[in-house]
C-alpha cells in the first residue's frame, strides 16, 4: 500500500462491475489494485438472479438494446476464456430465454413491448432477437412438464440465458489475482484528493497513491462521488427471491422470473419494490412469488422453499448505464449499471483501453453522467 509507484490504476469496488473491469485492465498489462469495502451477503453482485438477458433491455433506446445484445453474443467467448483460465465451471446456458405471461392482459402488454422494440431495431436496419410465442409454443419449449391454466404465452429470445453469478464473480477475481492483480477486501475509501499527477486515497487499510481511479462500487459510488463534489443519480429497487430444495431437472432454460440452477434448486423471483435502502424480506412478498410460480408450474406446490433473501438493484434515474470520466478530475472514471451480469463481457473487453487513455468506445458515448445535468 505504501509503494506509490506500484499501481497504474485503482478500481474501487470488487463486485461484478469492478471485477470485470479490473480483470480487463490487468489483462491489458496494467498494474491494478482492486479494493472492496464489504463482503456482505446481500450486495447486488452476490444476490442477483443470474440472467444473461437482452430482450427486455433498451425499450425506447436502441443504443442500449444494441449494447445488451452485443454483450450476450460475446458471452460465450468471454466465459470460455474465463473458465479455462480459472478452472471454474460458471454454469453458462445460452440459446433460450422466456418472459412468460399469465392471462390475456400480460400477454397483450408484452406483445406491444416486443413490437415496439422490433420496430426500433428495424428503423436502424437491425433485428431484435425476440419473438412472441403462444401457450402451445411454451408447452413445446418446456416439454412434458404441465403448465398452469393461466399461462398464455410470452416473449422468447434465442440468444438469452443464465449463469451462476457467484461462480462468475469467483472466477473473475481468481483470474484477476492470477494475472498479477492485487485485491484487498474490507478496504473502505474514506477520502479522495487529487494532488499533482496522482490521486491520494485515504482508506481503512492505509494510504493509496495512484494516477488513475475507477469508481465501480455500486451504491458506494454515491459517497465516493460526493467526495469529489458530484452527485450520482441512482435509485434503489428491492428485489426479493425464493430458493427451493433441490428437485429433479425439469427446466433446461430460464424464465425471467423462474429458473432451475445447476444443483437442481429452483430460483423464484423477483419483486420490484421501492423501499429505499431497506432489504428486509416480507411474508407477503414471499407468498406473492410462490403463488405466481405455482400458477406457472402447478407441480411446484409440493416443493419446499428453503431460503429467501432480498437485495437492491442499482438503477439510474433513466434506467441506462453510466460510463464517464469525471469532470475536473482527469483519469477518474465512474461506472454504474444494474446489468452487471449481462454486460460483464463488454465491461472486460471494451472499457479498459478507454480507462487507460484510449478513445472512448462509440457504443457507450451516450451513456455519460452529464446527461442528467442538462
Amino acid at each position: 500500500m505504501e509503494d506509490h509507484n506500484r499501481y497504474d490504476v485503482c478500481v474501487i469496488g470488487g463486485g461484478l462491475m469492478g471485477s470485470a473491469v479490473a480483470l480487463g485492465l490487468v489483462r491489458s498489462g496494467a498494474r491494478v489494485l482492486m479494493v472492496d469495502k464489504t463482503n456482505r451477503l446481500h450486495t447486488a453482485s452476490k444476490a442477483n438472479f443470474g440472467l444473461v438477458w437482452s430482450q427486455s433491455k433498451g425499450a425506447g433506446n436502441r443504443g442500449y438494446s444494441r449494447f445488451s445484445e452485443k454483450a450476450v453474443l460475446e458471452f460465450t467467448d468471454f466465459t470460455g476464456w474465463l473458465e479455462e483460465e480459472s478452472g471454474i465451471d460458471i454454469e453458462l446456458r445460452l440459446g433460450a430465454g422466456l418472459i412468460l405471461c399469465l392471462g390475456d392482459q400480460e400477454l397483450s402488454m408484452r406483445t406491444e413491448s416486443i413490437r415496439k422494440m422490433q420496430h426500433e431495431a428495424e428503423l436502424h436496419g437491425e433485428k431484435h432477437p425476440s419473438q412472441m410465442v403462444d401457450r402451445e409454443d411454451v408447452q413445446g419449449l418446456v416439454g412434458k412438464v404441465a403448465l398452469g391454466e393461466e399461462v398464455s404465452g410470452g416473449s422468447f429470445s434465442s440468444i438469452d440465458g443464465d449463469i451462476n453469478p457467484l461462480l462468475l464473480l469467483k472466477a473473475m477475481r481468481r483470474v484477476f489475482i492470477k494475472r498479477g492483480g492485487i485485491f484487498i477486501n474490507g478496504c473502505a475509501v474514506k477520502g479522495i484528493e487529487k494532488l499533482d499527477e496522482n490521486y491520494h486515497l485515504e482508506t481503512s487499510s492505509g494510504k493509496i497513491e495512484v494516477p488513475r481511479i475507477v469508481l465501480a462500487a455500486g451504491f458506494g459510488n454515491i459517497p465516493l462521488l460526493a467526495m469529489m463534489g458530484r452527485k450520482l443519480p441512482l435509485v434503489a429497487e428491492k428485489g426479493q427471491l425464493l430458493v427451493t430444495e433441490r428437485v429433479k431437472p425439469f427446466l433446461s432454460f430460464p424464465f425471467s422470473s423462474l429458473r432451475q440452477t445447476g444443483c437442481g434448486s429452483v430460483m423464484i423471483g423477483y419483486t420490484q419494490e421501492n423501499t429505499g435502502f431497506e432489504i428486509g424480506t416480507t411474508v407477503s412478498a414471499a407468498v406473492g412469488l410462490a403463488k405466481r410460480a405455482i400458477k406457472i408450474f402447478p407441480g411446484l406446490r409440493h416443493v419446499r422453499v428453503v431460503r429467501s433473501w432480498a437485495s437492491l438493484r442499482i438503477l439510474t434515474e433513466d434506467g441506462l448505464p453510466i460510463y464517464d470520466e469525471i469532470n475536473d478530475y482527469p483519469d477518474s472514471y465512474v461506472l454504474a449499471t444494474h446489468s452487471c451480469v449481462t454486460l460483464a463481457s463488454l465491461h472486460m473487453s471494451l472499457l479498459p483501453s478507454w480507462i487507460l487513455g484510449g478513445k472512448r468506445p462509440d457504443i457507450i458515448r451516450k451513456f455519460k453522467l452529464e446527461r442528467f445535468n442538462v
